[in-house]
């Protein structure tokens, strides 16, 4: 009986010291994660995305002023590795953005949001230093501290979310240009209402700068 006391006592200690040092190796790997380690997480984002990607509505001209605050397919984890994802409606609830979030452990701001239409691919690492963003895998700047995305490139400032105004809208500027007012969430998903105002007319270019502030408020909102 001692034996087989001993043995199984043996196994018991050995089970935990591999559940410990796995536990311990998913943690570390998790804390500060390089670039490789991020780029593989949102390689895998998307993939975990892919079907609900393939049913998003093909984005036309008219389908920025229906976007709405409405949401499918939503999950959320806040667990020591905060997770979720969903899929982002327009008034009418047809799928026009699907988006994945992943919050590493450690203090502060330390997350990546990958995100797509049926024409952009959005990704967004969160730091404390700021926020970076790239559309359709380009380098397209930061969003500092203070709020304002400037380029990657000439550093100049691209757009910013006031959000010293009103706290039922928020203006989007694209340069010194007002674009859009994005409504409260808490407004909107009372009324079904769009997500929008747009005020002035955007290229392409303005365009997926202003649907890229607007997903990252939109996705961070859930995890706040």
């Amino acid at each position: 009986m001692r034996i087989i006391f001993f043995l199984l006592t043996l196994i018991f200690t050995a089970v935990i010291i591999v559940v410990g040092v796995s536990f311990i190796a998913q943690f570390l790997k998790n804390f500060q994660p390089g670039k490789s380690r991020v780029a593989e997480d949102v390689e895998k984002m998307k993939a975990a995305l892919q079907l609900f990607i393939n049913d998003l509505v093909p984005w036309k001209n008219e389908e920025l002023d229906l976007l709405s605050f409405n949401q499918i397919n939503k999950k959320i984890s806040k667990g020591l590795i905060k997770t979720g994802q969903g899929v982002i409606t327009s008034i009418y609830h047809e799928p026009m953005i699907a988006w994945s979030y992943k919050r590493y452990v450690g203090g502060g701001d330390n997350a990546v949001i990958y995100a797509s239409t049926s024409h952009h691919e959005f990704v967004f690492r969160i730091r404390n230093k700021g926020t970076f963003v790239m559309i359709d895998n380009e380098d397209i700047g930061e969003i500092r501290n203070n709020g304002v995305l400037y380029s990657v490139k000439t550093d100049r400032l691209l757009a910013r979310i006031n959000k010293e105004s009103s706290k039922l809208a928020l203006p989007i500027l694209i340069g010194d240009k007002e674009v859009a007012t994005l409504k409260s969430q808490d407004y909107v998903k009372q009324t079904n209402a769009r997500a929008f105002e747009l005020i002035a007319d955007m290229n392409k270019e303005e365009e997926a700068i202003l649907l890229s502030l607007t997903i990252l408020e939109m996705v961070t909102e859930e995890f706040d």
